[in-house]
């Protein structure tokens, strides 16, 4: 059975796991099953896995994993921490707080390069960022960005923000960094900021925005992703679990195990609706059917299903654009032995 925490008080299950309203404040820690002490190693005879990540709807097949047990039966015991936005995920990992935890490969990569020890084990899917504008903005292409108010969900160095970077720079002339106003910070905000008018367009990931394109509040230019593939030719491997290469010399069963489940579970959302849907208004407190329908579209067919030496392939040839196009001190080369 699984447990929620947060510092000082026990919450529901659908207070912690972030409402449509908005993202934690601070933290939440999910634990399956064991001790409240999250230091890693052996618990019951299963192997602790502390890990972080932020709000994304692309998470519902992890978290009915951890709900259902999956990852018990498969001997682990994990312990999930989630925070508001990357960079706070990004301080953990800094810290040695977590062994793993979910971010951008682009991002994870821009860490190694600065010497944290992190090793990407798999991806959990490819790119799927909403480009969103208020519906009576009368901006009709990314084109039509430039100039304009922007705000990006993550950082500077964030895998989104660098792939929207170099979607602008390559292939709609213009350089948001130079041409725009931007802004940061995490995705509901970007959301609240674009209703109200503070901004002209706002990247996101689902939830955060869904509601709003639902209403016909908000329309969305695109997916950042499909559109990046689109027009490159690349495959947009891009969020993706990854973890410090001691614990995972350390722990290899483990982390295959903790691979498994992962990509079992994603085989069994990216083509059934009603999973997504039952998931998503069990853990997010979603029962609006079109917001629903919104999020499926979005992320319908886009969660990895098998990852191999042609998936990193792709993987490392999206960083080597990123690289050549996105922000100079995002990525200035590709590390070597990424993956795990």
């Amino acid at each position: 059975m699984s447990h929620l925490y947060s510092p000082g008080a026990t919450l529901s299950r659908r207070r912690l796991l972030t409402g449509l309203g908005g993202a934690l404040v601070g933290s939440a820690l999910l634990t399956a099953c064991g001790s409240d002490d999250a230091d890693s190693g052996s618990n019951d005879g299963r192997t602790t896995i502390r890990l972080a990540g932020i709000p994304a709807s692309a998470l519902a097949a992890f978290k009915l994993a951890l709900q259902e047990g999956a990852f018990e039966e498969a001997g682990l015991d994990i312990r999930y921490e989630e925070y508001a936005e990357s960079a706070a995920v990004y301080t953990a990992y800094r810290a040695g707080q977590v062994d793993g935890g979910l971010g951008g490969i682009p991002s994870t990569a821009n860490l190694v390069a600065t010497g944290v020890d992190r090793k990407v084990v798999f991806a959990l899917q490819r790119t799927t960022n909403g480009i969103l504008v208020r519906a009576d903005s009368g901006i009709q292409s990314l084109a039509d960005l430039k100039g304009r108010k922007l705000g990006l969900f993550g950082s500077a160095i964030g895998s989104s923000t660098n792939q929207f970077f170099a979607l602008c720079r390559e292939y709609h002339g213009f350089n948001p960094t130079t041409d725009c106003e931007v802004q940061y910070g995490a995705p509901n905000l970007m959301a609240e900021l674009l209703g109200q008018g503070d901004v002209d367009m706002a990247l996101v990931i689902d939830p955060a925005g869904a509601p709003e394109v639902a209403s016909g509040r908000y329309r969305s230019l695109g997916d950042l992703g499909v559109l990046l593939e689109e027009a490159s030719g690349l495959q947009t491997f891009t969020a993706g679990w990854d973890f410090a290469s001691d614990f995972i010399e350390n722990n290899q069963e483990a982390v295959q195990a903790f691979i498994d489940v992962n990509l079992r579970y994603q085989t069994r959302f990216n083509n059934d609706q009603s999973l997504w849907d039952a998931a998503l208004r069990e853990l997010y407190d979603i029962d609006d059917q079109a917001v629903l329908d919104v999020i499926w579209n979005s992320q319908r067919g886009r969660l990895v299903e098998q990852w191999g030496d042609a998936e990193k392939q792709q993987a490392a040839q999206l960083l080597t654009f990123l690289s050549e196009n996105g922000e100079p001190e995002f990525l200035p080369t590709v590390p070597d032995g990424l993956f795990a």
